[in-house]
């Protein structure tokens, strides 16, 4: 399917583990749901106590470009269940990609090795 579909190869690594598309059931019971490999590498608490779509919920940015303290400090109290409005008051929602955040700028080049 990756080959079919173009992708570098790369991707031939990949494995997504699940997809959460919401963060609480009908009965408001926050999904509960931690990547195997991401939480062990951020040696952010438990697997069994993370929410991917909680945690990337926060990912934003202030007016300078970075991403508020207020924000930030969310993860360490492994979010689950809804947003909180309050930790993102005066940011920008970055669609939760935490990554895009961290992303080296496009407009410099790497270092030759």
């Amino acid at each position: 399917m990756m080959v079919k579909a173009g992708l570098a190869s790369v991707w031939q690594n990949y494995c997504l583990k699940s997809t959460m598309v919401d963060f609480v059931a009908k009965d408001g019971t926050p999904w509960i749901l931690g990547n195997s490999v991401t939480e062990r590498i951020n040696e952010n608490g438990s697997i069994s106590t993370q929410s991917c779509i909680s945690c990337h919920s926060y990912a934003s940015f202030g007016s300078n470009g970075e991403t508020t303290a207020s924000a930030l400090a969310m993860l360490a109290f492994q979010p689950v269940g809804k947003t909180m409005a309050g930790p993102l008051k005066g940011s920008k929602l970055y669609d939760f990609m935490w990554g895009l955040l961290n992303a080296p700028d496009s407009s410099v080049s790497p270092p030759h090795r």
